[in-house]
Order: structure tokens, then C-alpha cells, then sequence
């Protein structure tokens, strides 16, 4: 029998009970007027009156209700449950005020798990006289909620959605005393982003930041096609593929500046490209052509910036924990330059410049090797970047000078101390947040200790080719998802003390420091 019978018949049989109970209840009234002689021994009692049959039978009847009841209430809530799951594998929106756990398959890094109740948008107001309307004048086209990391609007169908993040970074920089800015507190990015898809196959992405007052506001803007992971075409100014440093997203970098090798590599530029995705993650591979003169930079000549980047992580799909986070990868960029500037020496804590850019013409290269070591709540991340720029047509009577030749390279080292495993680009979840998770939980965040290596020589072949290291170690606190504190302590050390921030000392200590909300 099905289960939509079942119920027929309980609430069948429990509407016939219930109208039995007050008939038996008012015949047990007329009969107590004339109590009818009962045979058999006397039931010894002391202050109740002995039960009639009647009596006994109410009695029985109303434990059939009460069953009856008990059973109604036990197929109502598996009904719920099922219907639950189903919503959920249909991926249907349920309605407001209820917690949805389905997830998304777009371009941000989003988690399945939804932790706010989803608002329904709905073709007309959901008022009384909406509601005796036909069904077709108050259908729902989409839902609104919070993904655990983004706020979002996305159609009933999925076609279309639109994901809202963003982040903040307040740092403060302090100096030895030496040739150097005033130390200071700074806002050292302030952006927001809109992204999503249009018409199922179609991304983009479009983010500004609202802290740099020296550039543009734009940083990324771009269409992706999308029809697979295989094989997707990008076109608009992002992030020339070279570099696994520069490639993540800066609110998940683990150091208050990038290393100081990141001189010698672009970074976003107009251009379109294509990227791709094999054998679940095991290879990656990103080509294009940009302009590669910088933001909304246009090129000055005939020949674009060409860019590949490879990058293979053979072990990925494996259950060895040793080796399925081993990943490792080049790239290589091909451009020109007409009358441009070449790459410089600035030092991560930005307080000085140990090589100033020199004038370059004719062709550039680019090139880079690295890999990545994901071990549970260690990470360890290494990086070697070159760039040769020629000079031709600079020197006496239009003749060539040597070029620049620069050469970089920077290790990492991180650990999470609370013992969370370290995403390798992604917001980090402490077991236990500062004040509690609203589930009781309540703990001191999870805690992380950093050690980075920089060491960066740029040549030209004149008095003026110079190098320096660095040494960068602190901690990281991460109070909540969304919330950190960041605090670097650094040694930066110069080849030639003449030309240092204090000048005859080879050695400069800085203090970095930053608060980070992203969502």
C-alpha cells in the first residue's frame, strides 16, 4: 500500500474515533444515572469507584487516538525529510527562512554548505490578493541568500547568477631609522567584486579597488566561455598567466607583501586567452596575448605579449597524503617593448628601491619555474623567475647596450599550529573561532607560523647592477573565515651598503603589519 493511502486511512480512521469518544463519553454519563449490576468477585478498593465496560472502552479508544496520533506525526516528518532530500537533489530553491545546503558551480570559490535562510524574488508581491491570482503571475524567477562567502542572486533555474565578495586590508608599516617613508598606517586595498555567469555558459568577473588613488579603479573585468572545464576561451584585462605568487589572489596571500622576486613578472593587462583543466586537476594549462604594458595600458607596437603556462599535479586523485598535494609547473612570456622601463629592485616592505629602472627597447623574455607542497596544515611553496629586456638602438650613434638581466627567486614555509588543514588558494576555517560559532564552540582562532626566503640581483651591466635578500617570519592569526592579523618581522640586506636605507649598513629591519576582512 502507498504511503499517500496510508495516511488516507489514518486520518480516516482517526476522524471515526474521534467522533466516537464524545458518543461513548455521553453514554457513559446516562449509564453512571443506572448503574447496571456487575457479576463476579468484589474488586477491593479504597477511595475509587470501579470501572464499567463503558468506561474500559473509552479509555481503550482514546489510547487508539493517541497511537493513531503518534503515528500521523512520525509519517509527517518523514515526508518532510524525504521531500528535503528531493529539493536537494533537484537543486531547487526551498522556501525563505529555511537553511539551503545546495551549492554552485561558479567561478568564485564557493562552499556548498549555505548558512543563511534564501529570499525568494518573485514576479508579483506575495500579498493576499497576489495569492488568488493564477499560479503563473507569482511564480518564483530566482533566490537571493549567503553561501558561506559571498552574498548572491541567482535565477530559479541557474542560468544566471551573480556572486558579490570582496575585501579590506588596513596595514601599519614601521622603519628602522634610516632613508625611508614615514612609518605610517595605510589602506592597502579596498575592492569589491561582482561575479557569476549569464546564460549558463558564459562567466565574468568584474572587481575595483577603491584604496588605489595613484591607478586605475578597474583591476579585473572579463568574459569567460564556459562550456567546459577542458577547454574555456577569457577575454578582457586579467592576470598574464606567469607566476603561481602573482596568480593568487592577493586577500589569500600568507605575507603582508609579496616577495620581492614578483618585480620581475606582470601583472594584469587587456588580452584574451584560453584555459583548461584535464584529467580532475592532474593538468592545467593557460595561453594568450596581451597588451603587457600594464592596467588599461594599450600596446605601443605591433607585437603582443604571447604568454603559455603549464602546471601538473600527477597525484592529486590519489589517498597518499605524501604526495596528492605535490604540484609543480612553468611558464614562459614572448614580448616587445618600444621605449618602455625595465624591471626595478623594490624591497617587500616597499621602503626603498636598490635598482632604478632603466630605459628599454626591443624584444623581453620571461620566464619561470615553481612548485607547490600542500601537507595538511604545512605548505611549502617555491619559486625561480627571470626576465631578459635587450636595449637596442640606446647607445652611442644608435648602437645596442646590454640589456637587463634580472634573476629572482623565494621559498616559503607555512604551519598551522591549530592543526586545520591549509587550503592552497581559499579561506582558511579555524576548529574553533575567537567568541564561538554561535554553536557553543568557542575558542582563539587557529594560529600560523611563516618563514620566507627572497633573494633578487638585477644586472646591466654598469655600476648600477645591484642584489639584495630578505628574510620575512611571523605569525598569522586567523580570529574567524573572514577575519585575520597578519604580523611579518623582516631583515632586508643589500649588496652595496652605499646604497641601502641607512647608507653603510648592508641591513634594514622592518615591522609589517595587517588586518584583513574578506567575504
Amino acid at each position: 500500500m502507498s504511503l499517500g493511502k496510508k495516511l488516507f486511512r489514518y486520518h480516516f480512521e482517526l476522524a471515526a474515533l474521534l467522533l466516537l469518544v464524545p458518543l461513548t463519553s455521553a453514554q457513559s454519563q446516562s449509564n453512571k444515572l443506572e448503574p447496571p449490576v456487575v457479576s463476579g468477585p468484589k474488586l477491593e478498593t479504597k477511595a475509587e469507584t470501579p470501572r464499567t465496560g463503558n468506561d474500559d472502552e473509552m479509555e481503550q479508544l482514546k489510547s487508539q487516538v493517541r497511537q493513531l496520533q503518534s503515528l500521523l506525526e512520525q509519517q509527517q516528518r518523514a515526508l518532510a525529510e524525504i521531500q528535503k532530500r528531493l529539493d536537494e537533489k533537484d537543486g531547487q530553491p526551498r522556501p525563505a527562512a529555511q537553511v539551503v545546503s545546495t551549492g554552485s558551480d561558479g567561478a568564485v570559490n564557493k562552499s556548498s554548505e549555505l548558512r543563511s535562510s534564501t529570499l525568494e524574488l518573485s514576479e508579483s508581491p506575495r500579498t493576499s490578493s497576489a495569492a488568488n491570482q493564477p499560479s503563473s503571475q507569482n511564480k518564483t524567477v530566482g533566490v537571493a541568500g549567503w553561501d558561506r562567502d559571498h552574498a548572491f542572486i541567482r535565477s530559479a533555474d541557474g542560468n544566471f547568477e551573480t556572486y558579490i565578495g570582496g575585501y579590506a586590508q588596513l596595514d601599519f608599516r614601521g622603519y628602522q631609522s634610516g632613508i625611508h617613508p614615514p612609518n605610517t598606517f595605510l589602506i592597502r586595498r579596498a575592492r569589491l567584486s561582482a561575479e557569476g555567469k549569464v546564460a549558463r555558459y558564459f562567466d565574468y568577473r568584474l572587481e575595483g579597488d577603491f584604496a588605489d588613488t595613484t591607478s586605475t579603479l578597474l583591476r579585473d573585468f572579463y568574459v569567460n566561455i564556459h562550456r567546459t572545464d577542458k577547454f574555456q576561451l577569457r577575454f578582457g584585462q586579467f592576470r598574464v598567466p606567469i607566476s603561481q605568487e602573482e596568480i593568487r589572489s592577493d586577500n589569500y596571500q600568507d605575507f603582508v607583501e609579496r616577495s620581492m622576486v614578483n618585480n620581475l613578472v606582470p601583472s594584469r593587462s587587456p588580452g584574451l586567452g584560453a584555459t583548461g583543466v584535464l584529467g580532475k586537476g592532474v593538468f592545467e594549462y593557460q595561453i594568450g596575448a596581451f597588451n603587457g604594458k600594464g592596467l588599461l595600458a594599450n600596446n605601443n607596437n605591433g607585437t603582443p605579449e604571447t604568454a603559455i603556462r603549464l602546471r601538473f599535479a600527477p597525484w592529486k586523485n590519489g589517498s597518499e597524503f605524501i604526495s596528492k598535494g605535490f604540484s609543480f609547473g612553468g611558464a614562459f612570456t614572448y614580448g616587445r617593448s618600444l621605449g618602455g622601463l625595465s624591471v626595478r629592485g623594490l624591497t617587500e616592505s616597499r621602503s626603498f628601491i636598490f635598482f632604478v629602472p632603466d630605459i628599454i627597447n626591443g624584444k623581453y623574455l620571461r620566464a619561470n619555474g615553481e612548485f607547490t607542497w600542500m601537507l595538511g596544515p604545512a605548505a611549502i611553496r617555491v619559486e625561480y623567475d627571470q626576465t631578459n629586456q635587450r636595449r637596442d638602438n640606446l647607445g652611442p650613434d644608435g648602437g645596442n647596450l646590454p640589456g637587463v638581466v634580472a634573476k629572482g627567486y623565494t621559498g616559503q614555509f607555512t604551519y598551522l599550529l591549530t592543526g586545520e588543514e591549509k587550503p592552497e588558494a581559499g579561506l582558511l576555517s579555524p576548529r574553533h573561532n575567537l567568541f564561538g560559532d554561535g554553536n557553543g564552540n568557542q575558542g582563539f582562532g587557529a594560529w600560523e607560523l611563516k618563514f620566507r626566503y627572497a633573494n633578487l640581483q638585477i644586472a646591466d651591466a654598469t655600476a648600477q647592477s645591484n642584489r639584495a635578500d630578505s628574510f620575512y617570519f611571523g605569525p598569522n592569526w586567523y580570529l574567524n573565515r573572514y577575519v585575520r592579523y597578519m604580523l611579518d618581522l623582516g631583515f632586508e640586506r643589500f649588496k652595496d651598503p652605499a646604497r641601502s636605507p641607512r647608507p653603510g649598513d648592508r641591513n634594514f629591519f622592518v615591522i609589517l603589519s595587517r588586518v584583513q576582512v574578506a567575504f
